[in-house]
């Protein structure tokens, strides 16, 4: 049976956390209750200390788990809170400026990714509280990464009750609750629904070789996307052997004959040469080569050498630019750029093959 994991992301209400499961779990017009097994948060500082203090050590969720039973066995401790922080690992106390909503962004990214990586559990994703921009990500993480097992919901509290510092949840039995305009209410009375939220589950249709699936953050993928929009201008550093895309991407690991046809196409481009006529036979072919493939092998071989001579630093590399070498490296090549800029932008640069000879 597959884990049911409960994720939120919040703000300065850890009522959203109780309003929720109860809503979930214990609600006796919810026909379909959805107990979790762990309940994870996201938040600033300041948000997780308001879950540390209310939550738990006044006790709440504990008399929570007490009232109704069925929550007995839920796991839920200040070990699964996460905190948001900025690339020198320090935690944000909340998020005013647009580079803390960026890592806001991928922190949550992030964490549903990796919930949505194992097919053994079953997540249920809340967008209630917080700032505006965190229930975004966190809806538009699950769409990107949620399968069919996956669910998203915000839940809503009578208005009346809404304002209400010590109301958590509907209670079992009468328990009496107090507004800021100092007007006496009944937990018991009170009245909370889900919102289930449909959205279109994306994983499926996203290409295993994107890199929405590999280890960029949500903000470096967005950032390669937008940039495949724009005119690429391509820099090869020989010295270096090294390859920047708009002043902003660095490629660095290109193995020697990577960077050499990159470098070849490159050049011929910048001379107004266009491309070339594909190889289609392998010299160490047991099949008669005519002189015409013979001779086109070897001026491709000509021509394509010394930009691998320069960087092997040699002059006794024996190789032919044949069907089997051509192709090879182009592959490569594709797969490398493809890991460094994204399907989309390294699109721009690859060496596209259009015809064969």
């Amino acid at each position: 049976m597959a884990k049911k994991v409960l994720f939120l992301v919040t703000g300065m209400t850890p009522q959203i956390i109780t309003e929720t499961v109860w809503a979930l779990a214990c609600d006796p017009e919810n026909e379909e209750k959805w107990i979790p097994d762990e309940i994870y948060v996201m938040s600033t500082e300041d948000g997780l200390n308001q879950i540390r203090k209310r939550l738990f050590e006044d006790g709440v969720f504990l008399q929570f788990q007490q009232d109704y039973p069925q929550l007995a066995q839920v796991q839920f401790s200040t070990d699964s809170l996460h905190a948001i922080k900025n690339q020198a690992g320090q935690v944000l106390t909340d998020l005013k400026t647009p580079e803390d909503n960026q890592l806001a962004g991928d922190s949550i990214c992030s964490i549903i990714q990796d919930f949505t990586k194992d097919d053994n559990v079953s997540l249920h994703v809340s967008i209630a509280g917080g700032r505006k921009t965190m229930g975004f990500y966190a809806g538009y993480a699950l769409s990107l990464y949620g399968r069919a097992q996956d669910r998203m919901s915000h839940v809503l509290v009578e208005d009346k009750f809404e304002p209400v510092n010590d109301f958590f949840y509907p209670t079992p039995e009468t328990h009496y609750v107090t507004n800021r305009d100092g007007k006496v209410l009944d937990a018991k009375e009170a009245l909370v629904w889900l919102a289930n939220v449909e959205f279109v589950r994306m994983k499926d249709a996203i290409k295993d070789k994107h890199q929405l699936k590999g280890e960029d953050s949500f903000s470096q993928v967005v950032n390669k996307i937008n940039e495949s929009f724009n005119d690429v201008v391509l820099k090869i550093h020989l010295h270096k052997r090294t390859v920047q895309v708009n002043d902003k991407f660095l490629i660095k690991d290109l193995s020697p004959r990577e960077f050499a046809m990159l470098h070849w196409f490159a050049d011929r481009r910048k001379q107004g040469l266009g491309g070339i006529v594909a190889p289609r036979v392998n010299a160490s072919s047991t099949k008669k080569i005519s002189e015409d493939e013979r001779l086109y092998l070897q001026k491709l071989t000509q021509d394509f050498k010394p930009y691998y001579e320069a960087f092997k630093n040699t002059d006794d590399i024996i190789f032919d630019v044949d069907s089997k070498f051509f192709e090879s490296v182009k592959s490569h090549l594709k797969s490398s750029l493809e890991t460094n800029l994204g399907l989309e932008l390294a699109a721009k640069i690859a060496i596209k093959q259009e015809k064969k000879g």
